[in-house]
């Protein structure tokens, strides 16, 4: 729904909000990795988090990327180095359009919609 949401603001020029519906639409395809394939639930997360003093975005992305990188899945070590490396890329749009005063135009709209566009293709593949 979020993926769909940022296709729409994109068209009607809301940039601002694009890099955000882009940004937890990754969020939430990585937390229905965490709690399926995965099997972990809400509690494991929050542990996690709590264990390595990091907030919850950080532990799922790290761990949604170990779980890539030992799946023995083909090119399973090239999709979690770009599982993190966009991840990351698109979290940083996303905080400047949420927290920063700062302009976030039609260029840094295209590019988060491309992020998620790309993300959203590797986490299907651990579905």
């Amino acid at each position: 729904m979020l993926s769909g949401a940022a296709t729409l603001l994109n068209e009607k020029g809301f940039y601002p909000a694009v890099a955000h519906c882009a940004y937890y639409s990754c969020y939430q395809l990585s937390k229905h990795i965490w709690l399926y394939p995965m099997g972990k639930t809400q509690r494991d997360l929050e542990a996690l988090c709590s264990a390595y003093r990091a907030g919850s975005h950080e532990v799922l992305i790290n761990a949604v990327g170990e779980h890539m990188n030992s799946s023995g899945k083909r090119d399973c070590k090239g999709h979690a180095h770009d599982f993190k490396v966009n991840i990351s890329k698109l979290k940083k749009l996303r905080v400047i359009a949420d927290y920063e005063n700062a302009a976030v135009d039609s260029a840094a709209s295209k590019i988060a919609m491309r992020l998620s566009h790309d993300i959203i293709q590797i986490l299907k593949k651990y579905l």
